[in-house]
């Protein structure tokens, strides 16, 4: 996986100009080097043609400046590398003006060298690897049929037949038949045509596999090579035949060479396009993210990026642990891949990929997970992270303050699961405890009195066995209302009618049957109890209706009524409703006014 740290830091002051750094003084250095290359090489044909002499020292130097700086980048330095390779055999090439010497034999291997360097060079780009099976196979047929046929050329021709008249052109030609050399440059002829419609062809098979930004940044390349490898099969067509003038040769070198100009062009403008896509993101990050907030951030990254996917964590440097935009912890590596090498994917965008984020002062700050289409748009995410720099900073600090209140929430919801623990235990032992000891007790009373032949003693037994059973089913409502063994056994559904039941007041109730965890039942159980005893006691209810459904992941419920009261009243009189589900990631609303009624909505999630 790639481990890139972008750090977001302060802009400083620069003594040059942003656009020339040692990388452009280095590519601009190359280039002047290889034109100078190309007019040493060239120059018995220069002199006379001092047009031709502009076009192609200007394609051959555009080229090395592209080269150079597509090989300061990561992925792009094969291509780099390709593109300087194939201008210096361009410049090469023109060796074969001087007529003599060993320029004629080097003159058809670098040119045959210049095509393979540049075509592998577009397929290599931007991913920096032959990445497609077609790719590889066009690579393996182009290295055969470019050395094979300029090798057969000489070893069947004399150098006059290939344009060369100078006395010391060294030529050395062990079979030398001019038949045989018509049939070589005919079927070279024709293998060169073939090698760049199959060119064309691989490099639009290639479109439909890439990601939209990917492709969008390599169109236009596709489309200038597959001109320039068509263009140059045609033009190249003319000289492959027998005794030609070095004239016409060197004519046809400098339409080619005038052709080839369209590369750099379009990488560059190519190069142009990114750049304003980069100054793009950077403008839209910072609107996006003004007010500054955690999911506003985030929203903003996948935006800008149009990676809906984005993941966005945050470092929280109390905890010691990053946290998602809620503030709850994630157990992630920040270095690890999480779908393990990338560059196994043969179309190389599958999976995902994380970038981490530190300050200027080396402090962590988040850290970002994207999908695999933008691996080769590393500039652009760049850019919206720096851009987007003060809204991280911004944003961590609203995440470890979300971080602290989620670890307060986890802290009440570890006391609402005890609580609700205790309260089943304590339900327990007030049933099999206190009511079992109270039924022994009525029954020894009742033994008592049907013994006793004393009408006092019978009196006071059965006067105690009436207070006994009062107690008794205090006892049972007060173990009722501690943890009903209904909700634990059939649900919320009955338990909440034996609830209504007792109200002395209509209930309507429609609750589903669908079962939820036991900290979730108990905590809207309770929460529905308080919210009916406020009905009934306080806004003095004649009906209530109580919905309770699952919607969407959260169980949500309501609590109508037609008793006076409102949002005003209801939030005060009913704290504890509130923390209970607040403390689950619930929330509570309340709703009502004179003649409206009241109507409390409890949602929770129950997933």
């Amino acid at each position: 996986m790639e481990r890139v740290v972008v750090v977001i830091s302060a802009p400083r002051r620069r003594r040059s100009p942003a656009w020339f750094g040692a990388e452009t003084r280095r590519a601009l250095a190359a280039g002047l080097a290889v034109a100078g290359l190309a007019l040493v090489a060239g120059w018995p044909y220069w002199r006379d043609h001092p047009g031709a002499a502009a076009i192609t020292l200007v394609s051959c130097a555009g080229l090395a400046v592209v080269g150079v700086l597509l090989a300061t980048g990561g992925r792009t330095r094969r291509t780099g590398l390709l593109f300087l390779t194939a201008s210096v055999c361009w410049a090469a090439n023109w060796a074969a003006s001087w007529d003599a010497g060993i320029g004629p034999i080097v003159s058809p291997y670098a040119q045959a060298e210049f095509y393979l360097a540049l075509g592998v060079g577009v397929l290599m780009y931007p991913s920096g690897r032959l990445e497609y099976p077609a790719d590889r196979i066009w690579t393996a047929a182009a290295g055969v049929i470019l050395v094979v046929c300029p090798t057969a050329l000489w070893v069947t021709s004399e150098p006059e037949w290939a344009a060369f008249r100078g006395e010391s052109v060294w030529w050395p030609a062990p079979f030398p038949d001019f038949e045989l050399f018509q049939t070589v440059l005919q079927v070279s002829a024709v293998l060169y045509l073939l090698l760049a419609l199959s060119f064309a062809v691989v490099l639009l098979l290639r479109l439909p596999r890439m990601g939209r930004l990917r492709r969008l940044l390599t169109l236009p390349v596709t489309a200038a090579l597959a001109f320039v490898g068509i263009s140059a099969a045609v033009t190249q067509k003319p000289i492959m035949e027998a005794s030609i003038p070095l004239d016409d040769l060197l004519q046809v070198y400098v339409v080619q060479g005038a052709v080839v100009v369209l590369v750099p062009l379009t990488l560059l403008a190519s190069g142009l396009r990114l750049r304003i896509g980069e100054l793009t993101v950077a403008g839209r990050m910072l609107r996006l993210t003004a007010p500054v907030s955690v999911e506003r951030v985030r929203d903003a990254l996948r935006d800008v990026l149009h990676d809906p996917t984005l993941e966005l964590w945050f470092w929280a440097p109390m905890e010691e642990t990053y946290v998602d935009t809620r503030g709850r912890p994630v157990d992630i590596d920040p270095d690890a891949d999480p779908d393990g090498d990338p560059d196994a994917d043969p179309d190389g965008e599958a999976g995902r990929w994380r970038h981490r984020v530190v300050s200027a002062s080396g402090d962590r700050l988040a850290v970002v997970e994207l999908g695999g289409a933008l691996r080769y748009h590393e500039s652009l995410v760049e850019a919206a992270l720096v851009a987007g720099g003060r809204a991280l900073e911004t944003a961590r600090l609203q995440a470890s303050v979300h971080a602290g209140l989620e670890q307060v929430r986890s802290a009440y919801r570890r006391l609402v699961r005890a609580e609700t623990v205790e309260r089943e235990r304590l339900a327990r032992d007030l049933h099999d405890g206190a009511q079992q000891r109270l039924l022994a007790l009525g029954a020894m009373l009742g033994t008592l009195e049907a013994v006793t032949d004393d009408p006092v003693v019978k009196e006071h037994a059965r006067t105690c066995r009436a207070e006994l059973v009062e107690a008794l089913g205090e006892l049972r409502a007060l173990a009722r209302e501690v943890q009903p063994a209904l909700l634990g056994q059939d649900g919320l559904g009955p338990a909440l009618e034996v609830v209504a039941e007792r109200l002395g007041t209509r209930v309507k109730l429609d609750v589903t049957g669908r079962r939820f965890s036991r900290e979730v039942e108990s905590t809207l159980y309770s929460a529905l109890c308080e919210a009916l005893s406020y009905a009934v006691e306080r806004a003095r209810a004649s009906e209530v209706l109580v919905r309770v459904g699952a919607e969407g992941g959260r169980l949500v419920a309501e609590v109508s009524c037609d008793g006076a009261g409102g949002p005003a009243a209801g939030p005060a009189d009913l704290p504890g409703l509130s923390g209970r589900l607040r403390a689950l990631r619930g929330h509570v609303e309340f709703d009502g006014g004179p003649g409206r009624g009241t109507t409390v909505r409890m949602d929770l999630p129950c997933e």
